[in-house]
């Protein structure tokens, strides 16, 4: 009797271990497949959203000294943000493109804007963000650049551009500079990206397609 029961208790010890082996090994291809599987769906849904680069951009902005909101951004402070972003787990793909919408540091517009007298201009300027697009062009017209130092020393120069933005008079005014050669376009905007506001809308394109070529990824087999 002793022996049967010895017998069966093998029996079941053999029966237990055979079927852990198999549920182990059922489970550890199943979780193979399954990461294998899932990896790339998973990304897709772990990846951050907008708003959290968003923010991150404006914090580093926010950081800056003397930096205010609408102030004008060059092409160094661009390659911060995207390596900011990279730490945050996103390498912009279209840099390039980007950085060719931004003025270099060396840009005329932007080293008078950073004077002392060219913040107190900007910081007017910018309450009216498409006024940025006409001081470009029309620093490119014949001798504007003098009459542009005048302006700045005056204390509503800015006034010019936000009235050629907002005012019937103002659009009139920069159709006439259009038949100038240096003038064409003049009431167009630049496609430039001058503010934070700015480059925070256009690489919000930029996710957008980096999201969906994820997603594209991701149903690939």
């Amino acid at each position: 009797m002793a022996g049967l029961l010895n017998g069966k208790q093998s029996m079941c010890r053999v029966v237990l271990r055979t079927l852990v082996v198999t549920l182990l090994a059922y489970f550890c291809v199943g979780l193979g497949t399954t990461t294998a599987a899932d990896r790339k769906a998973d990304g897709v849904k772990d990846f951050p959203k907008y708003s959290v680069f968003s923010k991150g951009i404006e914090k580093y902005f926010g950081q800056k000294r003397g930096y205010r909101d609408g102030d004008i951004i060059s092409q160094s402070e661009v390659r911060e943000v995207f390596r900011k972003l990279k730490s945050m787990g996103w390498v912009v793909t279209d840099q390039k493109e980007i950085l060719a919408q931004v003025l270099p540091d060396n840009d005329y517009m932007v080293r008078q804007l950073r004077t002392k007298k060219g913040r107190v201009f900007m910081a007017d300027l910018s309450k009216t963000p498409a006024a940025y697009d006409r001081l470009e062009r029309f620093l490119r017209l014949p001798l504007s650049k003098r009459e542009f130092r005048g302006l700045l020393n005056g204390p509503d120069g800015y006034k010019m551009f936000s009235y050629m933005v907002t005012s019937r008079g103002g659009k009139a005014l920069g159709r006439q500079l259009s038949n100038i050669k240096q003038g064409r376009n003049f009431n167009k905007p630049t496609g430039h990206i001058y503010t934070v506001d700015q480059l925070v809308k256009r690489l919000s394109e930029s996710y957008a397609n980096y999201v969906v070529g994820l997603k594209q990824a991701a149903t690939k087999k």
